[in-house]
């Protein structure tokens, strides 16, 4: 079987399961075009290896991820008998340092915004209401960036205090209920940014004073810059620096942290978290939860109270 169709019927197949299968489809074409349209039997250990390997320096993070791309096409083009076996290294370099999200604080969430409002639109691309209107429905709801950007104004229901956001990573649309303190920005956003002006209910609902929508990298390019202005860094050397969508990390942790102060069974609750982050899997939601000093310590107390009754805590 040649190697164009192989991974085109590889990509229907993770389409038709609901997947939008986006970033592996551009590194499988990526292997396709350095190898040619080849006969899966023909292709060698070392054009993998040489694919894996791209430009020479040290071993990243994309090495890995190019690896996971080919290995599960391979692993499909087995299991339908188009191959005997995986032409992968069997041989893995050592990984580099796991990349760690970046938990905002409340301090670090009133410094971003200190730093919006003292800007004006013509330094910043966005005005200071609605680059606050966008950082803070991440930081409370956890949305994904694009979701909240693609949000119209049809989608915000003010009164049920419900977002409807539509065809997300696996084609599905949720239900997104917030409370009413983010139920008062967004009203005090929209009076103002829509106050006599021409809209539909596909307008977008974050927009620039003109009206039209925000892009991802728009937003990404307003963040880095409010980021830096509020001085929200980690240490010189960092090869990552806080993102926009740390923001949905920043929620998963943060709603874990207060379920254990409130005494809530959080493995109960971890499936609803799932469902309202848009995660098909409980072990995706996972991936959002990093081991913070607050997360640790409101574990280890709920611990003590489990395996130490006898002790009082007061």
């Amino acid at each position: 079987m040649k190697l164009a169709d192989a991974i085109q019927e590889y990509i229907d197949h993770k389409r038709a399961l609901g997947m939008v299968f986006k970033s592996n489809t551009v590194r499988l074409r990526a292997f396709l075009h350095q190898l040619g349209n080849v006969e899966l039997e023909s292709i060698t250990r070392e054009q993998v290896r040489a694919f894996l390997e791209g430009v020479p320096g040290p071993v990243t993070r994309f090495w890995f991820v190019k690896h996971s791309a080919l290995s599960g096409f391979f692993r499909y083009a087995i299991n339908h008998d188009y191959l005997k076996s995986s032409p992968l290294p069997t041989a893995l370099p050592q990984a580099p340092t796991p990349f760690s999200a970046y938990i905002y604080s409340v301090e670090d969430m009133r410094r971003l915004l200190d730093a919006a409002d003292s800007r004006h639109r013509f330094v910043w691309l966005l005005e200071p209401h609605t680059v606050r209107c966008l950082l803070l429905p991440l930081y409370g709801t956890g949305l994904r960036i694009g979701e909240a950007v693609r949000l119209t104004i049809s989608d915000v229901d003010l009164c049920e205090r419900i977002l409807t956001v539509r065809e997300t990573k696996f084609f599905k649309t949720r239900l997104v209920p917030f409370g009413s303190h983010l139920a008062w920005v967004l009203e005090a956003y929209y009076a103002r940014q829509w106050a006599g002006k021409n809209q539909t209910s596909d307008s977008p609902f974050l927009c620039t004073h003109t009206g039209k929508g925000i892009t991802i990298q728009t937003a990404e390019l307003v963040f880095k810059r409010l980021r830096a202005e509020a001085g929200i860094v980690r240490p010189e050397g960092t090869r990552y620096q806080p993102r926009l969508h740390d923001f949905r990390h920043t929620f998963a942790v943060t709603r874990l942290v207060t379920w254990y102060r409130e005494g809530k069974n959080v493995q109960r609750l971890l499936p609803h978290l799932s469902t309202y982050l848009g995660h098909v899997r409980i072990a995706e939601t996972s991936r959002y939860l990093a081991l913070t000093k607050e997360l640790l310590q409101e574990a280890s107390r709920c611990f003590e109270l489990y395996a130490l009754p006898e002790v009082n805590h007061d």
